[in-house]
């Protein structure tokens, strides 16, 4: 028995068979399909579609045989495959390379007639052959190996077309994990986004606390000198008043005196509770109330200031500051909700876990669309409208950073209700 040759690009080929990922696989309907096909054209009970491995052929597709591989060395399509040619073999006993040959000697189903054609790559690498066996010795026309090559060529297109659509399966597995990832760098950027908006919304705070800070030590003890200068020389001109009117005019002027002293002493007040940022145990009725005497310092003659001390309100601890900034913004908001008079209602309760700020007014309300946009940085509902602004964005900022929440209700012509929920226990 001849041992079949190999051919001189053979660890090229070899690679070449292992990269297509074919060996060892399951049936495929279509290449079961064509060996059907060449057993009937050439009507031979045996049709193989082998593929020649470093040690054994392998049989991709198979009719008429129960084997799935042989070794190597008895393999007669490993000689198509050193050739690199078309084979036929009429009778295997009288061929000297196959006449001892194992598989040409097996009593129950002898290989005495072979006919192969080689199974070629573009890149010219003979993978293995497409063949028909019989049992019996018997004859192949020129025009039957015509057929038969045309038949290799299309197990060739099929094995191209698979490694097509292995390739394609390989992308799109790739494609699907670039887009996990893409996706999961997106959800950091949206996570970046949404702290750079909270930590921009801070920051424009804490710029206008700065600036609020230094303005109100300026102007204070200014507003304050020209105040008491004011106030001299009116009760001075009292005395020389001689009549009702003058005493009137002078009197009014007077109460303007006092109310503007009040709003001074509430800007100073504001910038000194501002300037406190350090974590304390917070009387909560305390810092409504200043922020209550602070709006209505500036808004006495347009709302109605309604809150109630809740004496059941523990001490927590947080940075009054900050606190008292998030409720002055909400509540300025709440007074400029409408160009008329509004009443504003502070009310405070004890819950399991935390104490809740509600804040309530009968403004204008808002439109669904404007609510779900009210606690946007910057959000604006138009030139003569300043209901929301920055307001709720820093609001927002600053209670999430005390570990609360907040929530915001409202309902066109029906005013706006805000719901603050600060925990009572400090979260790291």
């Amino acid at each position: 028995m001849q041992i079949p040759a190999q051919p001189e690009n053979e660890v090229q080929r070899l690679a070449h068979l292992k990269a297509l990922k074919i060996l060892d696989t399951a049936p495929e309907e279509r290449l079961d399909n064509i060996t059907q096909l060449a057993a009937a054209i050439f009507a031979k009970p045996v049709s193989l579609i082998s593929l020649v491995d470093k040690d054994r052929q392998w049989f991709k597709a198979r009719c008429g045989m129960e084997l799935q591989q042989t070794d190597r060395e008895v393999s007669i399509c490993a000689h198509v495959v050193a050739e690199n040619t078309p084979l036929i073999v009429e009778d295997t006993l009288n061929d000297p390379r196959f006449a001892d040959n194992p598989l040409v000697q097996d009593e129950d189903k002898p290989i005495r007639f072979y006919a192969g054609a080689p199974i070629t790559t573009s890149e010219g690498y003979v993978l293995g052959s497409l063949c028909v066996i019989d049992h019996v010795p018997g004859s192949f026309s020129d025009d039957q190996l015509a057929q038969l090559k045309r038949l290799a060529r299309v197990v060739e297109d099929e094995i191209q077309l698979r490694q097509l659509f292995e390739q394609t399966r390989q992308a799109e597995r790739k494609l699907v994990a670039k887009s996990t990832l893409l996706e999961e760098r997106n959800k950091k950027l949206l996570d970046l986004i949404e702290r750079f908006k909270s930590t921009r919304s801070r920051l424009i705070s804490s710029e206008k606390l700065a600036t609020l800070g230094l303005l109100a030590a300026g102007v204070g003890q200014e507003a304050n000198r020209a105040i008491n200068l004011s106030r001299k020389h009116l009760l001075t001109a009292l005395d020389f008043a001689d009549n009702s009117k003058s005493k009137g005019l002078i009197g009014q002027s007077m109460e303007s005196i006092d109310e503007l002293r009040r709003m001074v002493d509430a800007l100073c007040d504001t910038t000194e509770t501002a300037g406190n940022n350090e974590w304390a145990s917070t009387d909560l009725n305390e810092t409504v109330k200043h922020c209550r005497n602070v709006v209505l310092s500036r808004y006495a003659d347009k709302i109605r200031f309604v809150f109630e001390e809740n004496s059941e309100v523990p001490l927590i601890k947080l940075v009054e500051s900050q606190i008292f900034m998030a409720l002055l913004n909400i509540l300025l908001n709440a007074a400029e909700s409408t160009t008329g008079r509004v009443t504003i209602k502070a009310e405070l309760t004890v819950k399991a876990d935390h104490v809740q700020i509600r804040i309530v007014d009968n403004g204008s309300g808002m439109a669904k669309e404007e609510c779900e946009q009210a606690c946007e940085p910057f959000f604006s509902r138009g030139k003569d409208d300043t209901h929301f602004g920055l307001g709720l964005s820093i609001a927002q900022g600053i209670i999430r950073d005390h570990g609360g929440a907040i929530r915001l209700q409202s309902e066109q012509g029906k005013g706006t209700r805000v719901i603050i929920a600060l925990p009572l226990q400090r979260r790291s």
